[in-house]
């Protein structure tokens, strides 16, 4: 969800709802000790409390169909904004002071959300923006996996082609279209190129997003250098395939990257959705509890 012109109108509402809240708590703070138990104190706490189920229905709609009234998008906003306002709402219920341990928790728990909730709603704003900068070869999520694998098929034929051109014909009947007939045999050249694929190249194309981090041809300039020295080594016919597997190499990381940022686009959700049901719960005990008592 982007945050954009057309969340102008919940700004203007959260603004005018904290101004008027404002309004009534001063001079009702000065005329009496606040408390949430008071006529004033539990308004405000029957509205927190209702921006919190409010927000808490979103996952409902979500699971099932019977419950999509209305657009995504405005539920969106409502969730965010409201969920939100829940924060100054539970301020101004407790008087800006946590009386016992309970309270404490449900103003922690509260805190977490609201704050857990606008890092989410940053991410979701910046990081679409930034994956489409950062990741040209974006692709479908769930066949990331799939991919790696092709890329790791097709590094191997190429790493097959680089040997190929560089190892002079033998047999009968050998061709010496793909080799390197009026040079000198570059035994130790292929020897030095198949160990660079074995120990740096294919660890690296096999290796999870994380474990990747760890080696050294995550680093784009280094794996550039690497390839580099082995155009320079070799004769332009062998350029081709160590080309293709310093492509290879780029779209790895890109999608490592991809996975980076779709576990920060989505992690933050592991924080906010079971410390949210937390806080509902806590938050209707303590209303049941303060009723009762």
């Amino acid at each position: 969800m982007r945050i954009d012109s057309t969340h102008r109108p919940w700004l203007y509402f959260s603004i005018a709802l904290i101004a008027v809240s404002t309004v009534v708590y001063i001079p009702y703070s000065r005329s009496t000790t606040p408390a949430g138990s008071t006529g004033i104190g539990l308004t405000f706490g029957i509205i927190a409390l209702g921006f919190m189920v409010f927000a808490a229905l979103l996952s409902v709609r979500k699971r099932y169909r019977i419950m999509r009234i209305g657009s995504a998008r405005v539920w969106m906003k409502a969730h965010l904004w409201l969920g939100a306002l829940a924060l100054p709402m539970v301020l101004f219920h407790a008087a800006f002071h946590a009386r016992g341990l309970l309270a404490f928790i449900l103003m922690l728990l509260t805190i977490i959300v609201v704050f857990s909730g606008i890092y989410g709603a940053y991410l979701q704003h910046t990081l679409p923006t930034r994956m489409f900068r950062e990741v040209p070869y974006e692709t479908i999520y769930d066949q990331i996996g799939v991919i790696k694998e092709q890329l790791l098929a097709e590094a191997r034929q190429h790493a097959v082609n680089v040997t190929q051109m560089l190892a002079p014909a033998r047999g009968p009947g050998a061709t010496v279209t793909m080799t390197l007939v009026e040079v000198p045999e570059y035994s130790s050249e292929v020897a030095a190129f198949d160990a660079f694929f074995a120990s740096k190249v294919e660890p690296y194309l096999k290796a999870e997003h994380k474990a990747a981090l760890k080696l050294e041809l995550r680093h784009e300039p280094d794996a550039a250098r690497e390839f580099e020295d082995y155009r320079k080594l070799f004769p332009a016919a062998a350029w081709p395939p160590i080309t293709a597997l310093e492509d290879i190499c780029s779209e790895k990381r890109q999608l490592d990257h991809q996975v980076r940022l779709h576990h920060w686009l989505h992690g933050w959700l592991l924080v906010h959705l079971p410390v949210s049901a937390a806080l509902l719960l806590l938050a209707f005990i303590h209303a049941v509890v303060a009723l009762r008592y």
